[in-house]
């Protein structure tokens, strides 16, 4: 190497310096270009995922929207049923409809589960959701136009009633007929509470059939009423409403001490609500549910003094003339 001139030093400098750049340019340079477009391909394969990402990010969004929405109709939906359907809420609702519209006088009330046609799916299966009715039939009779009334022991005609019995009979014996006693009342007043009924929830109440018979001169009014719920596997609402017919509202903490279901001939019990009221045993056909046990009594012994004609009884008098017979056609 000490050999060599000047100017083959000088050569193999530059050969020196061409080979590492030239190795430089293998191994480093373009291994770089090589790393760099490795890169730039998973930077644009990264920036479409993203792109994919943030959009599905924003389709979620909108989606999770959507499902709030859906949720809030279905919330919507499911109120529009009774939650529970409580007999003892249903009766006593209805009940509590007719006597305020001024209907008290119930024969009797019944209920009954309707069974509802099931919900099927497109693919044939059924649902586990279904429909569910319950039905209350209610008997209210009107007044008749002449019987003295009495509801819930007004008049009071028991032993501790504070104007003795014999009196307050007496005094109503002549008012039969007469003033209030002379309206047949209870029809209207039906209707009424039916029509109230009706508008309290157009969802879930519906006021299914009237009927209307004749009984002893007082009309029998009978209707049919369905409440619907519903029976749900997943539920997204929460019913908090105190409807009367989810709700018991009737009376608690009734003394019933001398108890209270069943109405003997007499009642010797002081601690009875039926104490001081004598139950007759009254003839078939003769029961008037809306008056006085003496006030029934009393109308079929004056019927009966009468001769069984109920005009002369309560003094009735036709105001149409009297029919002129039409003469028969003579003979061609």
């Amino acid at each position: 190497m000490n050999n060599l001139t000047a100017r083959e030093k000088g050569f193999m400098y530059v050969i020196t310096l061409l080979i590492i750049v030239v190795l430089g340019y293998f191994f480093g340079i373009r291994t770089l270009n090589n790393k760099y477009a490795e890169y730039q391909e998973e930077l644009a394969t990264l920036q479409a995922r993203k792109e994919y990402l943030d959009q599905l990010r924003e389709n979620n969004a909108s989606m999770a929207t959507e499902i709030e929405l859906l949720q809030a109709q279905c919330k919507e939906l499911e109120l529009t049923f009774i939650d529970e359907l409580e007999t003892e809420n249903l009766e006593q609702y209805v009940l509590q409809t007719f006597e305020k519209e001024g209907c008290p006088f119930l024969i009797s009330v019944t209920s009954t589960d309707v069974g509802m046609s099931s919900v099927s799916y497109p693919d044939g299966t059924t649902a586990p959701d279904s429909v569910l009715c319950t039905q209350i039939m209610v008997s209210y009779s009107s007044t008749d136009g002449y019987t003295v009334t009495q509801y819930n022991r007004t008049p009071d005609f028991t032993a501790a009633a504070k104007i003795p019995v014999g009196d307050q009979i007496t005094d109503l014996q002549g008012q039969m007929g007469q003033g209030d006693y002379a309206k047949r009342r209870g029809y209207k007043e039906f209707i009424n509470a039916l029509i109230k009924i009706n508008e309290e929830n157009k969802s879930c109440i519906k006021v299914d059939s009237i009927a209307v018979s004749e009984s002893n001169g007082a009309m029998v009014l009978t209707a049919t009423i369905n409440f619907y719920g519903a029976s749900l596997s997943r539920r997204y609402s929460t019913d908090t409403s105190t409807a009367p017919y989810t709700s018991w509202s009737g009376h608690t903490n009734v003394d019933v001490k001398g108890g209270f279901i069943g109405f003997p001939y007499v009642c010797d019990n002081k601690n009875s609500l039926w104490y001081g009221i004598v139950n007759f045993n009254l003839e078939p056909g003769a029961n008037k549910p809306f008056a006085a046990y003496w006030a029934t009594a009393l109308f079929q012994q004056q019927l009966s003094e009468a001769g069984g004609d109920i005009k002369t009884l309560i003094g009735f008098e036709s105001e149409q003339p009297a029919a002129t017979p039409t003469p028969a056609p003579a003979a061609q």
